[in-house]
């Protein structure tokens, strides 16, 4: 005899390993997996038939551009910057996508306003999807670097969950790695790095160097 659940049932979906079963959620989490058909649902309205199709846990978008998003050729005229951030992250929540890392160009002409715009989406989001945000820099060595050093300084201080870097744009992709590792060290943040590695000794000292910095 079916045994009654608290909350949403859903009947018979498949799992990765094969299994069909019955799920319950209560809370917005998971509360039971059981042998398909042996849930049911306290009130009949909270019983969704999946019949067999695929049940995975939520994905995640590890390299979004929501700042940049929906303004390729041929898309209607660009929205605001802070509701098109917020149109990305909620395209992306509806495809399932609940841990988004959103990498965010912080040297151009616009400064920090495309982060803000993605900090605010992120706040508005809290309970339905992670948005986390990378500070991505431009050129960060020698005294053509110092305001893109300033910069990203002033990125982690508003709130930037990782550090990130282009090593292979900077006339000096070591001294570019080096900032970035000290700036996240000081910080104990995560370091995002952006590299074609083409020189497959380059990205062992790339690595080794971000090891050793702690920011990995």
């Amino acid at each position: 005899m079916p045994q009654a659940a608290e909350g949403l049932v859903l009947r018979g979906p498949r799992l990765a390993d094969g299994r069909v079963v019955d799920v319950a959620l209560a809370g917005g989490r998971v509360a039971a997996v059981a042998p398909a058909g042996t849930l049911r649902p306290n009130a009949p309205g909270d019983l969704v038939e999946l019949g067999g199709y695929l049940l995975l846990p939520a994905p995640a978008e590890p390299h979004a551009h929501h700042d940049t998003a929906l303004t390729a050729s041929g898309a209607p005229a660009p929205t605001p910057l802070p509701q098109r951030v917020a149109e990305a992250a909620l395209l992306q929540l509806g495809h399932g996508a609940t841990a988004q890392r959103c990498h965010v160009a912080v040297g151009g002409e616009r400064g920090l306003a495309p982060l803000e715009a993605v900090l605010r989406t992120a706040r508005a989001l809290t309970g339905l999807a992670e948005v986390s945000t990378v500070a991505v820099p431009g050129r960060l060595t020698g005294l053509a670097g110092a305001d893109q050093r300033a910069r990203l300084r002033d990125a982690v201080a508003l709130g930037a969950a990782a550090v990130g870097g282009s090593p292979d744009l900077d006339p000096d992709p070591a001294g570019h790695l080096a900032e970035v590792l000290a700036l996240a060290d000081a910080h104990g943040l995560a370091v995002d790095l952006h590299t074609g590695a083409a020189d497959a000794g380059w990205l062992a000292r790339l690595v080794a160097a971000a090891r050793a910095g702690g920011g990995w």
